[in-house]
């Protein structure tokens, strides 16, 4: 499980054969064997450490459903270990789970902020669309965010100067695809909610039918109806 604060920026330095190899200068010394690293959000496991290059394994079901197939050689990438037991949660609970691809489609600045608009592309097992709401969190590229405007099939979030200046998002252009993970816990309320209402409507339906089936000339003459 991961925060989405970006602990560093790693480069990418090969991406082939289910093998993804990072150069990661802090995260790096400290990285041991089988360690869950979010890699743009990304929760890989690390099976190979040559310091500052750590080795990833990706699967292909992985480098389908998200934008890993997009990186290029020597790009940036955000990189965050997971969280321990005493760790600080200064953003929300990440996964490192991709529901989906988002591409962006505006970049303009805004005062002191850098707003960016993101229309999804891509979604996998989750509708990613259904929980993207008006001040709700995500995740971009493994960055914790707030959505700040939704306008038909694009939502936008607003970047302040640190969270630009430290991760992957001041090197994106319009056209460039991010990963995107939706509120595990908004997903997870949502997802209860439909069930109650759909075992709800199951019982009424039920006991409807029952009533129903109980009908007759009979029943009705017997209490008083004819």
């Amino acid at each position: 499980m991961f925060s989405g604060i970006i602990k560093e920026q790693g480069v990418v330095k090969s991406l082939n054969n289910g093998i993804l190899s990072v150069s990661v200068k802090v995260a790096g010394k400290n990285a041991y064997i089988g360690q869950s690293i979010a890699v743009n959000g990304i929760c890989l496991t690390v099976k190979k450490i040559s310091y500052p290059i750590l080795y990833f394994n990706y699967t292909p079901a992985t480098l389908k459903d998200s934008a890993l197939k997009y990186l290029k050689i020597n790009e940036n990438v955000n990189i965050e270990p997971a969280l321990s037991v005493n760790s600080d949660i200064s953003g929300h609970f990440v996964l490192g789970h991709i529901d989906g691809i988002g591409r962006i489609s505006a970049k303009k600045i805004n005062g002191n902020s850098v707003i960016i608009g993101i229309k999804i592309i891509n979604y996998i097992d989750a509708d990613v669309k259904d929980y993207v709401i008006n001040k709700g969190s995500i995740s971009i590229d493994g960055i914790s965010l707030t959505i700040n405007g939704i306008e038909n099939d694009v939502f936008f979030v607003s970047i302040i100067p640190l969270t630009y200046d430290e991760t992957n998002l001041k090197f994106k252009m319009i056209g460039d695809y991010v990963n995107l993970e939706s509120d595990i816990i908004e997903r997870t309320v949502a997802n209860r909610l439909k069930s109650i209402t759909a075992e709800a409507e199951g019982d009424k339906s039920a006991k409807l039918s029952s009533v129903r089936s109980g009908l007759s000339m009979e029943f009705l003459a017997e209490n008083g109806f004819i």
